[in-house]
């Protein structure tokens, strides 16, 4: 197994750099066979199947394109266009919010061969999903807590209603309510099949970066921000610099804070998301490349303790690698795309409801 351990070095490159960006760019979640990721926390306590079982449960061959037949999610809820094709690759990236345990980015990594290209969708988090009936009435009885708190709408919350509901018993594609039932709602109402997931454990962040060298970077507008509650301190002035492990941190997570003249200034998502994108671009150009091959034994170390995926097994893993490969040799174009929202509010929250039409 000795050799196997620099072929993937570019995939748990690109891994590292979603482990701090909660974002993710393709290619990323991936980790070889004999990789455990036995520190991941899962912060439902919600028992889980052993993940490195090559093997999938057999209900995962009877879903109806991927979805359980027997109910909808949503009352119908559509987004107004196709995102991706057939064909392409698609890969669910999550990152959580260290504070409340939402999800704090939830990104799909769309490769497609046939166009040669790799799309980052980013989702805004305050999403509204408008869930079914059935669905309500389930949380409803078995979680009388969370069906009346607000915002349980919101899609990175999704994940904590799928856990509640015990959706399809942690026996779903991915053998996980908590995935498997976010992962439904994106193929429901995006028309987005989820292939494979990595969950993020952002801890080890400031020492990828780090191991890299930095990340050179355009920082917009003065970003100063505190927030003890989190033991956030944001301090970064504007201008073209290189960031090291700790203001890389900074950068991806900043939303909100004082301006170059001191007055405070909330910005919006999508100007995270904006700078979440172009920090994934640059560390992709300064340092996926075959000079980090040195770096695979530090990086898997690394990479093995923040992360955990779907993305197991030898025949799983060559695939993964071959895409890879293809994806550079043939210089696939970089694109991002944030979902189309309106701002609204419904009974006090904050909501973004998706485009329909």
């Amino acid at each position: 197994m000795k050799k196997t351990k620099t072929r993937p070095v570019l995939l748990y490159s690109i891994i590292a750099v979603i482990a701090g960006v909660l974002s993710g760019i393709l290619i990323s979640s991936f980790i070889w066979k004999n990789e455990k990721v036995s520190s991941f926390k899962d912060i439902f306590n919600v028992e889980k199947r052993d993940s490195s079982s090559e093997e999938k449960p057999a209900s995962s061959e009877k879903r109806e394109n991927g979805i359980q037949a027997e109910y909808k999610i949503t009352n119908g809820q559509r987004y107004y266009t196709r995102l991706v094709e057939d064909e392409d690759k698609n890969i669910l990236l999550i990152g959580e919010d260290a504070t409340s345990g939402n999800y704090d980015t939830i990104i799909i990594a769309s490769v497609s061969d046939k166009n040669k290209s790799i799309r980052l969708i980013n989702f805004p988090r305050d999403i509204y999903i408008d869930y079914s009936e059935h669905v309500l009435s389930l949380l409803k009885k078995k979680s009388p807590k969370l069906y009346g708190a607000k915002g349980f709408q919101k899609i990175n919350a999704a994940h904590t209603v799928g856990s509640r509901i015990e959706y399809e018993d942690n026996m779903g594609r991915f053998g996980d309510s908590n995935i498997d039932f976010l992962a439904d709602i994106i193929e429901e109402v995006f028309m987005i099949r989820v292939d494979d997931y990595a969950y993020v454990n952002t801890k080890g962040f400031r020492s990828i970066v780090d191991l890299f060298g930095g990340v050179e970077i355009n920082v917009p507008v003065r970003m100063k921000y505190d927030d003890p509650t989190q033991d956030l301190y944001i301090d970064l002035q504007p201008g073209l610099q290189t960031l090291n492990g700790e203001q890389s941190e900074w950068f991806v997570r900043f939303r909100q804070g004082y301006d170059k003249n001191g007055e405070f200034k909330n910005y919006s998502d999508e100007f995270r998301k904006e700078n979440q994108n172009e920090f994934l671009k640059a560390f992709f150009k300064q340092h996926i490349n075959l000079k980090n091959l040195g770096k695979v034994d530090e990086l898997s170390k690394l990479i093995g303790e923040n992360i955990r995926t779907s993305i197991i097994g030898v025949q799983k893993i060559s695939e993964y690698i071959n895409l890879l490969r293809k994806s550079l040799n043939k210089n696939y174009t970089q694109q991002s795309e944030i979902i189309e929202c309106a701002d609204s509010i419904i009974d006090g929250v904050y909501f973004n409801k998706i485009r329909s039409e």
